[in-house]
């Protein structure tokens, strides 16, 4: 999995998208239509890049190129800083569904809702989170998080949770890389990624 430098952060990010795994079903007889959902919801961003000097650029577009064989793992960008106190960590093994269990958070820590987060197995594609719900940490730093969709994999117990820098993770779109280059040698960036798990 190719990262960028923690240099390269984007400075904007004008789509971002759920990519939705469920559908409705509706009957021929125009009878009431039914909500299937079903685990594999994920997430797609086009992020851009401020103009990068050529030792930046050609260093970016260097693991662009890569990444097309790869995969790309980025920082999701957020809109306001989210600040978690402790180590957050997955608080038991093979949960599913729309909650998360967590453990590790400072105390009487607020998750606020429409916050991301990052679910980074130390093997395996990390995977992106919306919280659905504002929550306070307990006395004891344990929480349950509500989700917005529904946990992809069954992940184990002390799995790393990043709320305060989530990554997004996955395959760059489409089948040709592209970058600009400007008269006085500033290369523009722009690309869409969307999660593969």
């Amino acid at each position: 999995m190719i990262e960028l430098p923690a240099w390269a952060v984007p400075n904007d990010a004008p789509a971002l998208a759920l990519v939705d795994a469920g559908g409705t079903m509706r009957s021929p007889l125009n009878t009431a239509a039914l909500r299937v959902n079903r685990p594999g919801s994920h997430y797609r961003a086009t992020l851009t890049f401020a103009p990068m000097e050529p030792r930046e650029g050609r260093i970016v577009v260097s693991r662009l190129i890569r990444a097309q064989r790869e995969g790309l793992r980025v920082e999701f960008p957020l809109p306001e800083p989210q600040r978690v106190g402790g180590t957050v960590v997955i608080d038991g093994a093979g949960q599913s569904g729309l909650g998360l269990a967590v453990r590790g958070m400072t105390p009487r820590t607020v998750v606020r809702e429409g916050w991301w987060l990052s679910i980074e197995p130390v093997t395996g594609a990390r995977c992106l989170h919306n919280v659905a719900g504002e929550v306070i940490a307990g006395a004891d730093g344990r929480a349950i998080l509500p989700l917005g969709e529904m946990l992809r994999a069954p992940f184990t117990d002390g799995t790393r949770v990043n709320l305060m820098r989530p990554t997004i993770e996955g395959l760059v779109d489409g089948d040709a890389r592209e970058w600009g280059l400007s008269v006085d040698q500033l290369t523009t960036i722009a690309f869409t990624i969307e999660e593969a798990r």
